[in-house]
């Protein structure tokens, strides 16, 4: 007859509950899709109360400034 207890760590605690660390995403790849999907957003229009928007423009002023 099949067990039906939760096998178990060292620890002793059941082995579902343990914590993975995973490695954080690269920063710089995280960016470009961030950019990316927010220009992507911009295609259907600017609004002044999108908060998309308004990310995207702050970014753009920050980007663009070395060039003003």
């Amino acid at each position: 007859m099949e067990s039906l207890q939760p096998q178990l760590s060292e620890a002793g605690l059941p082995l579902e509950c343990q914590f993975r660390y995973v490695d954080p995403a690269p920063h710089d790849e995280v960016m470009m899709e961030q950019l990316e999907y927010l220009l992507l957003h911009s295609r259907a229009g600017r609004h002044a109360q999108c908060t998309d928007c308004a990310r995207l423009e702050k970014i753009s002023r920050h980007l663009l400034a070395p060039f003003c």
